[in-house]
Parts: structure tokens; sequence; C-alpha cells
């Protein structure tokens, strides 16, 4: 019991300025794909409202800053995590099957 304890004391506390920089470059990235789509989209013969334009580009630059935010918030939380079921030893994690 108080080695769970100690363990617990030992992790690190949440890092909201990590969880803000997933979010710039998760809306960097969202960024990167809603100007190729705006190129694509350009070099169509459809005629689309400008202002339908701006707002679906505005939801997937937002979908990557939320995409980005939900992979380092879950990361951070299973790092401080408790449960055991968490901390199983998986031999195989990150090789290749021979």
């Amino acid at each position: 019991m108080s080695e769970q304890k100690s363990d617990l004391n030992q992790s690190k506390p949440f890092s909201g300025m990590r969880v803000l920089v997933a979010i710039a470059i998760g809306c960097s990235l969202g960024a990167a794909v809603a100007y190729f789509l705006k190129v694509l989209i350009d070099n169509t013969p459809a005629e689309i409202d400008l202002r339908r334009l701006r707002l679906f580009y505005l939801m997937v630059i937002t979908s990557g800053g939320l995409g980005g935010f939900a992979i380092e918030a879950t990361r951070q939380l299973q790092e401080e995590a408790t449960d055991p079921l968490y901390r199983q030893k998986n031999p195989y994690r990150g090789r290749r099957p021979l």
C-alpha cells in the first residue's frame, strides 16, 4: 500500500502547457489540411458560398486542435493512473513479432 502512495507522489503533475502545445500542433496540422482542401475546392467547377467555405475551414482546423487536445490529455492521464491495468508490461510492445 505504501509503495502505491510513493509511486503516486513521484509521478509528474498534469501539465497544461503540454496540452496547449498539443492543441497548437493539432491546429497547425488542421490548417495544413484545410489549405489542401481549399486548393482542391478552388480547382473544381463547383460554386460554394464563401461563408460556408470559411466555416468548413474553421471546422477542419478546430477538429485538428481538438484531436491534439484529446490525445495529449489522455496520454497524461494514463501516465498518472494508479490502476494496475494501466501498468501491465507487454514484452512485445514496440517490437515486431518474429
